[in-house]
């Protein structure tokens, strides 16, 4: 492992990799396109140099042509994912033809060719058969197709979300917001270890992990889905998602259509059922629209085309707030307004310059506002946020096919590619983005006076966002094939963002360690009691973000013998003045005594990365596959977001105290002045992206025709994730804090762990003979330190060693369809997955950290619910309830949240000259299981007398209808 010294590497290796690529800093060449190559033989077995291949696209008429060469070889790459036509042509001989090939995203296709002498034959034509095993692949991967995307339920008209359907993934956040699967070791982090692209473009948010944006499903042709990979060309400590859009053809086709949901389809979830029953409340109101067009064809046959698209989602639904301790708060419970509207837009243009150069452009707008976030379970009416949040991105593109054996791919997204971000509390208009970084009184007018937190129940909010983030990324990669069997790609990138925020304010949090009687009403705020803990910051102010990633990669995919495939290569990156490092400390000295910016870098991230193919009959039958390789985790900017303001925002936190005025007569300005303790975040000077080593070993099996079986190993170790801890926490026996003058300092450093392992298998049977089918099954387990928060206990970082929160040991889908006589398609989901654990808090502060209700129950550790001897587990829960007043909690009281839907499409299609109109119908959960939990949403604080029970869950049955016309 290559080890370059902290701090002052980063320009001389951009400049190495500059001078590599024979460019400005580029591109990591995520690129979509696939390859088709082989040998050209006469009818005895002699190679035959000096054959014209050509190969054209048969929707859109592109064509590409290459010259074998001595030893008959030829390579046509960089494909664009699609139907072609081959053809061989020599004199003397008969031409050949392969029709009906199918390039998916990356695909490596090995077509060989035989050509008969002239007179013998006239032309020799056979029909492609796609091969359901790719032989020359290390990673653990696999494509999504059209058919698939077009034939199997969708509920939200989010393909993505068919990502579901492979081992080693799970859907762990099912909120209205982009779907966010975690993806091999990739839920170790919430999420934020997988990589997004779509069409060779990042689509990852920097600040989150998540995907920037959705495509709408209109435009998606298929995407690829990486669980473990080991190519030098990706930089993803779990998995990596690659989107095709559609392109134009030489045909005008297209599509229109609308889905239909309402109340009148739906069943009662478990929830409303039982406000139905106790207090006679009718259905909840529902009604969901799905309404889009797309179109594309030719501007120019055979050289440029267009496709573009639109859609729109409305969903209006109501929020169920449902504490489970209605003797207290059952004036904030009943169901509350919410929706969800999505609008999207799509347009692309190919060009073809000439048989060596293509050239497109892609835009893509992605706008989601969403009312009431966050409301629903122990959640009131006015927690959380409205979201207005617009992204988009801006994408250019060039290939160019040097000569027979090189190749350049160029990708660059410009501005306009940006997200617009703004958060107001549940009801509480947007304020105008024209008088960003304005804070006056009338802006909070509508807030609630503060936040309250009970063990059942939390109610108010003080969101405050109005962000805009800039996008700009550059990308090259060029591949070079040589002699003796190497393939040679190199390559790199630069990612910028730049991102003028609004640190947002608390305008007030109590907490309390007991419920009691609360309406949301002057008097029972006044006539609260014994509140342990109060936080507060002020004033509201201006913040910019600024992020450069550097990225750079070489890599050699080299057939060591024809069956045997070598994958080496190595990798590097740099989020090169990336830590805050422009931040300054004028007008804030103080804090150089615990930060130096300046000194911040993480400049020896060098992966190596290695794999092997072993095609083992030399069939394309039977291919055993292995892969190590080291990855460093991207350092998402809203874990740097809190040290902008250190010092500039003052931060208020009182244990036990005076109710209602917290500041005992004083002004909160004058309060700090006279503390004279300030709190802060911070960024440890030495913080570094995340280490993992992946190790991953597997079998795939053709058993017929389009069909094969894949088993895989999966192991990966993650060091040094970014955590946050207050290493300030007064000393468990002095109880004094080790650094004098300062109150709470949370920093975030690189201290965590996360180790992932698995075993995958997957039964997949192609889409032939009118039916296709896949099974997955994936047997994992992860453990880790609490990666995504602040360490409970600074001075015993072991208690929150336990389960990752993500962790579901088992996972089986079930997925296919089948196309019936007159024209009739039924496809259906059946998703089994065992129950995540969950934790029990204290409810109350045990170690002065200022962390009220965050730590775990004595004797227990993170995540030991429904991870063993529960028994255990609610005994000592028993013993803190005993120890403060309260009576024991039954084991029948425990929920999971093991999940178990079936979801079915049927389709009638009517055809009429060359048009079709589709009649479909969707159930979702047709057998009406209780789903328990959004996201992991059990109540944790064991104060309270709804310890470890879920208040929220997913509908049960769920019909759609919809008509799709398409031309």
């Amino acid at each position: 492992m290559l080890r370059l010294r902290k701090g002052g590497a980063a320009r001389p290796l951009a400049l190495v990799l500059a001078c590599l690529l024979g460019i400005a800093v580029s591109a990591a060449a995520q690129s979509v396109g696939g390859v088709i190559t082989g040998t050209v033989k006469d009818a005895q077995g002699g190679v035959l140099p000096g054959v014209s291949v050509t190969l054209r696209n048969v929707d859109s008429g592109v064509v590409r042509s290459a010259v074998t060469e001595a030893n008959g070889a030829y390579r046509l790459p960089g494909l664009p994912p699609g139907r072609y036509a081959l053809s061989a042509e020599l004199q003397g001989f008969a031409n050949a033809e392969v029709s009906d090939l199918t390039i998916t995203i990356g695909l490596e296709l090995q077509r060989d060719l035989t050509m008969n002498l002239q007179g013998l034959q006239e032309t020799l034509t056979v029909s492609a058969e796609a091969p359901v095993i790719e032989t020359t692949q290390t990673q653990v991967a696999a494509v999504v197709t059209q058919e698939q995307i077009e034939m199997l339920p969708v509920a939200n008209r989010m393909p993505i979300s068919l990502a579901l359907l492979l081992p080693g993934t799970s859907m762990n956040n099912l909120s209205g917001r982009r779907p966010t699967a975690t993806i091999g070791a990739g839920g170790g982090n919430g999420g934020q270890m997988n990589l997004y692209y779509a069409d060779g473009g990042m689509n990852m948010s920097n600040n989150s992990g998540q995907q920037h944006l959705e495509v709408p499903q209109s435009a998606v042709r298929e995407f690829k889905v990486n669980i473990s990979q080991s190519s030098a060309e990706f930089n993803a400590v779990g998995g990596v998602v690659q989107v095709a859009t559609k392109s134009g053809t030489n045909r005008f086709s297209g599509e229109a259509f609308e889905f239909f949901r309402d109340k009148s389809l739906n069943a009662f979830d478990k929830f409303e059922k039982q406000l139905h029953d106790r207090d006679g409340e009718p259905k909840p109101d529902y009604r969901r629209h799905s309404v889009g067009v797309a179109l594309g064809g030719p501007l120019i046959k055979d050289k440029l085309h267009f496709f573009a698209a639109i859609e729109r989602a409305k969903e209006d639904e109501r929020a169920i707030v449902e504490t489970g301790q209605p003797q207290f708060y059952s004036k904030v419970e009943g169901t509350f307004p919410r929706s969800y509207m999505r609008r999207a837009w799509f347009a692309r243009v190919d060009y073809q310059v000439n048989q060596q150069q293509t050239l497109f452009w892609r835009y893509v707008t992605d706008l989601e506002h969403i009312r009431c976030e966050s409301c629903g379970g122990s959640n009131a009416a006015n927690v959380g946020a409205d979201v207005w949040s617009p992204r988009d991105s801006n994408l250019l593109a060039h290939t160019w096919v040097i000569g027979s054996r090189m190749l350049n791919e160029i990708r660059a997204q410009i501005p306009p590619s940006h997200l617009d971000n703004r958060n107001a509390p549940p009801g509480v208009g947007f304020w105008d983005p024209a008088r960003k970084g304005e804070f006056p009184a009338e802006r909070f007018a509508e807030y609630p006076r503060a936040i309250f937190q009970f063990p059942s129940l939390t109610w108010g909010s003080n969101a405050l966002s109005m962000n805009w983030t800039d996008r700009q990324e550059y990308r090259d990669d060029f591949s070079w094939t040589l002699d003796g069997g190497h393939s040679l790609k190199f390559g790199g990138a630069y990612v910028r963002l730049y991102s003028p925020e609004e640190q947002g304010v608390n305008l007030g949090t109590w907490v309390f360690a007991t419920d009691q009687f609360f309406d949301g009403s002057a008097a029972s705020i006044a006539a609260l009691r014994s509140p342990i803990q109060f936080t507060a910051s002020f004033p509201p102010l201006p913040r910019k973000l600024e992020n450069h990633w550097i990225q750079g990669y070489v890599a050699d995919q080299w057939r060591v013998r024809p069956n045997v495939t070598v994958d080496l290569g190595v990798r590097y990156d740099n989020q090169y003045h990336s830590f805050n490092y422009h931040v300054g400390l004028a007008g804030r000295e103080r804090l150089g005594q615990l930060i130096n910016p300046r000194s911040r870098g993480d400049n020896n991230n060098v992966a190596p990365r290695f794999g092997v193919a072993w095609d083992v009959n030399s069939d394309g039958r039977s291919v055993v596959r292995a892969a190590y390789g080291w990855y460093y985790q991207y350092v998402m900017q809203n874990q740097l977001r809190p040290e902008l303001t250190a010092l500039l925002q003052s931060q208020v936190n009182i244990r036990n105290p005076s109710y209602p005025d917290p500041y005992n007569g004083l002004s909160p300005q004058a309060f700090v002045t006279v503390s004279a303790t300030p709190n802060v975040n911070i960024l440890d000077d030495n913080i570094e992206n995340a280490e993992a080593k992946g190790l991953t070993v597997g079998y795939s099996q053709e058993l017929r025709a389009n069909m094969a079986v894949h088993v895989d190993g999966v192991y990966t170790n993650v060091d040094k994730m970014t955590q946050s801890a207050n290493i300030n926490t007064p000393n468990p026996t002095s109880r004094l804090r080790p650094i004098a003058g300062w109150g709470n300092i949370v920093q975030l450093r690189s201290a965590g762990f996360h180790d992932y392992r698995a075993m995958l298998v997957r039964l997949d049977k192609r889409f032939a003979n009118r039916h296709q089918y896949m099974f997955s099954y994936t047997l994992g387990k992860e453990t880790n330190q609490g990666p995504t928060g602040v360490i409970t206990d600074f001075y015993n970082p072991g208690l929150d060693k336990g389960p990752g929160s993500g962790d579901r040991r088992h996972s089986f889908v079930a997925s296919g369809s089948v196309l019936l006589p007159f024209d009739v398609n039924v496809g259906g989901v059946w998703t089994l997955r065992s129950t995540m654990p969950f934790s029990a808090r204290a409810g109350i502060d045990l170690n002065a950290d200022g962390a009220a209700g965050s730590d775990y129950v004595p004797g227990t550790t993170r995540n030991q619910g429904n991870r063993g001897d529960n028994a255990a587990f609610l005994a000592a829960v028993n013993t803190w309830r005993a120890q403060n007043g309260r009576a024991p909690i039954s084991g029948s009281q425990l929920d999971t949240n093991g999940y178990n839907r079936f979801d079915v499409r049927a389709t009638k299609a009517v055809q009429f000259g060359g048009r079709k109109v589709e009649f479909i119908a969707q159930v979702f959960n047709l057998f009406g299981r209780d789903n328990l939990g959004i996201a992991g949403t059990w109540q944790e604080n064991a104060l309270s007398n709804a310890f470890g029970t879920i208040r929220e869950v997913q509908p049960r049955q769920q019909a759609e209808l919809a008509v799709r016309f398409t031309f």
